[in-house]
C-alpha cells in the first residue's frame, strides 16, 4: 500500500495502516484457530516483561514521585519509566530545573534501591548540548535506558548523544513505517528502538523493523500508550522476536473499566504478562461495557486512554 500510494503519506496513512494489519492478522488467526505469535514463527518466550509508565505526577516532587514508585513495586514491577525534567521551554533547561530533575531521578533511585530497573524519558525536548550535559549528570543512577533525548528526526544528532553519553539510548515512538528505523540503526545512533504498534504499520512493519534492527544487536521494546487492541497486538509481537527486550504498558494507570472493555486482556504479574492463549489476538469485545462508557473527545492537550 505504501509503495503504490504516490504520496506515500504520513502518520495519519501508516495508522491505518496499522489497523487494518492488524485486524488481518487477528482474523487470520481466528479462522486458523491459532493465536497471532504462532503466525509469527512461534513464541521464543512464554511470558512479557513489561514497565510501568502512567504512574507519576509530573511535574511532581522527588518525594512525590520516590512514594509513587513505591507504589509501582508494590503492584509487582521491576521496571518503570518517568519524564523527570517536567515542562518547559525546549532545546534548554535551566540550573535549577536540571538539579529538580536530578533530585527526581535520585529520590526514585533511593526509593526502589538498585534492583529495580527505572527508565528515564525526554520527549526529545533538548539539544545535543543539553541533552549531553544532562545524560552524563544521570549515569551514576544507572537508568536503563534514556529515551528521546534530542528529536527522533535528526538522526546525527541522535548519534552524538549515544557516543557521549555511557546510557543506552532509546527512540522510535514518533517514526512510521521502516525506513527511518533503518536509518538510526544504519547511523549507530540508538540501541534501542521503540515504534508504535498504532502507528508504526502494525504487525507486519514492526516484524521487519524488528529484523533490520538485529543484525547490529538493536533491541526492541514497542511504545505503547494504546487500548486493548494495540497492546495485545504488541505482546504477540514481542513473544515472537528475537531481539525484544521490554514492553511498555499503562494498563493498571488507565481508567478501571480498561479490562472489561475486552474479555482475555493479560494483566501484569511480577513484572511480566502471560501470553494470549485464544485465536487470534485472544481479544473478545464486550460492547455492552463499550456502550456504558461511550467515546468523550479530548480538548487540546488532555489524555485519555
Amino acid at each position: 500500500m505504501h509503495q503504490d500510494n504516490g504520496g506515500r503519506g504520513g502518520r495519519l496513512f501508516s495508522t491505518a495502516l496499522s489497523g487494518i494489519d492488524i485486524a488481518l492478522w487477528d482474523l487470520k488467526g481466528k479462522a486458523l484457530g491459532v493465536p497471532v505469535y504462532k503466525l509469527l514463527g512461534g513464541p521464543i518466550r512464554d511470558k512479557i516483561r513489561v514497565y510501568a509508565n502512567g504512574w507519576y505526577t509530573n511535574p511532581g516532587t522527588p518525594e512525590q514521585n520516590a512514594e509513587e514508585a513505591l507504589r509501582v513495586i508494590e503492584m509487582g514491577y521491576t521496571a518503570m519509566k518517568f519524564d523527570p525534567f517536567g515542562h518547559h521551554n525546549y532545546y534548554t533547561i535551566s540550573p535549577e530545573e536540571a538539579q529538580l530533575a536530578e533530585d527526581r531521578v535520585a529520590a526514585v533511585r533511593e526509593a526502589v534501591g538498585p534492583n529495580i530497573e527505572i527508565l528515564v524519558e525526554v520527549h526529545a525536548k533538548f539539544n545535543v548540548y543539553t541533552a549531553v550535559l544532562l545524560g552524563q549528570r544521570l549515569e551514576k543512577y544507572r537508568p536503563f535506558w534514556f529515551e528521546e533525548p534530542v528529536s527522533q528526526e535528526n538522526v546525527g544528532e541522535m548519534a552524538q548523544v549515544r557516543e557521549k553519553v555511557n546510557i543506552p539510548i532509546a527512540t522510535g515512538e514518533r517514526l512510521y513505517l521502516k525506513f527511518p528505523f533503518y536509518e538510526l540503526v544504519k547511523a549507530d545512533a540508538v540501541d534501542i528502538l521503540q515504534p508504535d504498534m498504532c502507528n508504526a504499520g502494525g504487525i507486519t512493519e514492526l516484524k521487519k523493523i524488528a529484523a533490520i534492527a538485529e543484525p547490529r544487536h538493536v533491541l526492541m521494546a514497542p511504545h505503547n500508550t494504546n487500548a486493548a487492541v494495540g497492546t495485545v497486538a504488541s505482546l504477540h509481537l514481542d513473544a515472537a522476536t528475537p531481539n525484544f527486550l521490554i514492553q511498555e504498558y499503562h494498563a493498571e494507570f488507565y481508567e478501571p473499566h480498561y479490562f472489561d472493555v475486552f474479555d482475555g486482556l493479560p494483566r501484569q504479574k511480577d513484572g511480566y504478562v502471560d501470553l494470549p492463549d485464544g485465536p487470534g489476538l485472544g481479544l473478545t469485545f464486550n460492547e455492552e461495557v463499550a456502550e456504558a462508557h461511550p467515546y468523550m473527545p479530548l480538548g487540546l492537550g488532555e489524555r485519555g486512554i
